[in-house]
C-alpha cells in the first residue's frame, strides 16, 4: 500500500506538472504523511508513547517519501506557501532536498535498533533537514 502511495505520487508528480500547478494536493499529502510519520517517531523518542517495531514502517516511509520531495515541485507548480526561491535557487533546492533523503537511513538504523535515545538523535538530525529547507522555501503560516 505504501509502495503504491509512493509509485503514484512520483508518476503524478513526473508527468501532471500543470495539473499540479492547479491542485496542490500531491505535494500537501507527501509533507502531510512525511510530518504524520515523524510525530508517531516523536512521541517514542519523547518517551511518550512504547516503542513499536510497527515504527519501521514509518521510517521506511519517510525514507521513500524523501527520494521523490523535488519531483513534487516542478518548474510553474508555485502555489500554496512555496516560495519563489524553489524555482530561481533550484541547485540550492535540490542540495536541502538531498540532505534530507540522506539523513533518512540513520533514522530508520535507529528506529529498527529501537533505542530511544538514537531514535531522538536521528529524527533530529531528519528534522533540522527539514527545517532547514522550510525556512528558506515555504512562507510562514499566517
Amino acid at each position: 500500500m505504501k509502495f503504491r502511495l509512493l509509485i503514484t505520487v512520483a508518476a503524478l508528480a513526473l508527468t501532471a506538472g500543470s495539473a499540479l500547478a492547479e491542485d496542490d494536493t500531491p505535494r500537501q499529502h507527501v509533507m502531510k504523511v512525511i510530518a504524520g510519520n515523524m510525530g508517531a517517531i516523536g512521541k517514542v523518542a519523547k518517551g511518550e508513547a512504547e516503542y513499536s517495531p510497527a515504527l519501521i514502517e514509518n521510517a521506511l516511509e519517510i525514507h521513500s517519501l524523501s527520494k521523490v520531495v523535488t519531483a513534487l515541485f516542478p518548474q510553474g507548480s508555485k502555489f500554496g506557501r512555496a516560495k519563489d526561491e524553489i524555482w530561481s535557487d533550484w541547485a540550492g533546492f535540490e542540495m536541502k532536498a538531498k540532505a534530507f533523503n540522506e539523513a533518512t537511513p540513520a533514522l530508520v538504523a535507529a528506529v529498527k535498533s529501537g533505542d530511544q535515545a538514537q531514535i531522538g538523535a536521528a529524527l533530529g538530525a531528519v528534522g533540522k533537514t527539514c527545517g532547514g529547507c522550510h525556512e528558506t522555501y515555504r512562507t510562514p503560516k499566517d
